[in-house]
């Protein structure tokens, strides 16, 4: 008997046993599962999270993009997208010398607006809008590819005096534009100063026994001289006729040499070849002299400290020596030196070297006293040029090929009325603004602005041309390689 109880004392033990190792597994494999869905639901999570992290990312960054964008919009007029009214990036008001500009005679902006009620709205709520935020095809942000949307874009004033305006965009990520992201950023303006004609100077030739005038002729606009003009004869002028044709033509390849907007306009007397008065046949109606002083005559001035200061800050500043080479950052150091072409030379139309300034001797305004002379013989130049110096420009092989827009009819502003040209042989595109005398040689072609506040003058006894095709875009301050407007210090905000 006592066996028997024993054996069932041992069965039961090891029943036991087993129960606790049953229940141990079932904890283990309870505790395993709960461990399993909770590892699973934390990945899942963090994938949730992961993606919405970037989805957050893609709206910030499409939202900026978005502000480039429309700062491109402000800089170069080809890119404005259809459905922009062009109005409200021009320049709407006038400042106190006379030119357009984004704000008036006391410093106001033209945009007024505030958040609530914004000059400019564009949202995707609207299907018209959203067509032109988002088309893949055509929208304004089709570069976005898909990645984001932009919901919303405004344009409002600026909070801080002296600013031009706000830019608030909204931008949209994942499905349904899930995670939004809205930015605002202030925009400044830079009084980029207007060029109002293609041709100014001080005087025009010189009157000497020996020399003979060269031909310094203008194309799509006025030819200012505040002084006396030689001209070679009176039958080179070119005529002014609103049935001219508007081509690339220089005047040497036209039958009748005329324009559509050419006004010559002198303060002092036009002399043709040495001839006596009496001996004048057939000068031009469009060549005015004796404009001084009434009604004047307006030579833009361009304030010297003001583009000191822009090239030291977003160009290029070079001091000068003597013998005619320039040093970046006015600094004079032997051998550092470097030829003028060298620095203003471009390989062709798009290499912009934006704004240069180049120093008068002693850094000072320019005088009589202080103005060195520079060689300019480079084959192309495209930039803003400000040469505190007497310049001799020569030409040098047959330039380059340049397209160019004419100005738009008389009374009208719209891009679409302006002609677009092929201009050959060009040797600068932009402007070239000397403070001292501009002596050339060869056949000389521009498309912008040619300006000395001395006198043009013929190197060759005769035989020179400078001939120069206005850019329209000057008279609004609108000068490519300048920035026009730009981001505000301190001005990013993001928006909830």
């Amino acid at each position: 008997m006592m066996n028997k109880s024993v054996r069932h004392s041992v069965i039961a033990v090891r029943s036991d046993e087993r129960g606790m190792a049953l229940l141990a597994v079932l904890m283990v494999v309870f505790l395993l599962t709960l461990l399993g869905m909770t590892s699973m639901q934390l990945a899942g999570q963090e994938i949730v999270g992961g993606s919405a992290i970037q989805e957050e990312r893609l709206a910030h960054h499409a939202a900026e993009s978005a502000v480039d964008v429309v700062m491109g919009w402000f800089h170069d007029r080809t890119l404005t997208p259809q459905g922009i009214e062009p109005a409200w990036l021009s320049k709407r008001t006038i400042n106190s010398q006379g030119d357009p500009s984004y704000f008036d005679g006391q410093g106001r902006s033209q945009f007024t607006g505030t958040g609530h009620y914004p000059d400019v709205v564009f949202d995707a709520a609207n299907p018209q809008h959203d067509q032109l935020l988002n088309d893949p095809q055509t929208g304004w942000f089709r570069s976005l590819k898909g990645l984001a949307r932009i919901l919303k874009l405004r344009v409002y004033g600026a909070t801080r005096p002296g600013l031009l305006c706000t830019v608030e965009v909204t931008a949209g990520a994942g499905r349904a534009s899930r995670v939004t992201k809205t930015l605002a950023v202030e925009f400044g303006a830079y009084a980029i100063p207007a060029l109002h004609a293609p041709l100014q100077s001080g005087t025009l030739g010189m009157e000497t026994v020996q020399s003979r005038p060269g031909s310094v002729l203008a194309h799509w606009g006025d030819i200012m001289v505040h002084g006396q003009a030689y001209f070679p004869r009176p039958d080179e002028v070119p005529a002014k006729s609103g049935l001219a044709a508007v081509t690339g033509q220089a005047y040497e390849e036209m039958t009748h040499r005329e324009d559509r907007w050419l006004d010559i306009r002198l303060g002092g007397q036009a002399f043709f070849a040495h001839l006596p008065a009496e001996a004048w046949s057939g000068i031009a109606l469009n060549v005015h002299a004796h404009q001084e002083p009434v009604p004047g005559i307006k030579v833009d001035q361009w304030d010297y400290d003001t583009l000191k200061r822009m090239a030291k800050q977003f160009g290029g500043y070079y001091g000068m020596d003597r013998e005619g080479l320039l040093y970046p950052g006015g600094v004079i150091q032997p051998g550092m030196g470097r030829p003028a072409a060298e620095v203003f030379a471009s390989t062709g139309p798009g290499d912009h070297r934006g704004l240069i300034f180049v120093d008068t001797l002693d850094g000072m305004p320019p005088r009589l006293d202080n103005l060195g002379t520079l060689l300019l013989d480079q084959e192309y130049a495209e930039g803003i040029f400000i040469v505190n110096a007497h310049v001799f420009w020569k030409a040098r092989q047959s330039g380059k090929t340049v397209p160019a827009l004419s100005p738009p009819p008389e009374g009208q502003q719209s891009l679409g009325t302006r002609v677009p040209v092929q201009l050959s042989g060009i040797h600068l595109q932009g402007v070239l603004h000397v403070a001292g005398d501009i002596r050339y040689a060869g056949h000389l072609k521009a498309y912008g602005g040619v300006v000395a506040q001395g006198s043009i003058v013929d190197g060759t006894n005769g035989s020179g041309i400078l001939e120069v095709w206005y850019n329209h875009d000057l008279r609004e301050g609108l000068m490519q390689g300048l920035p026009l407007v730009f981001v505000a210090p301190g001005s990013w905000q993001t928006k909830i």
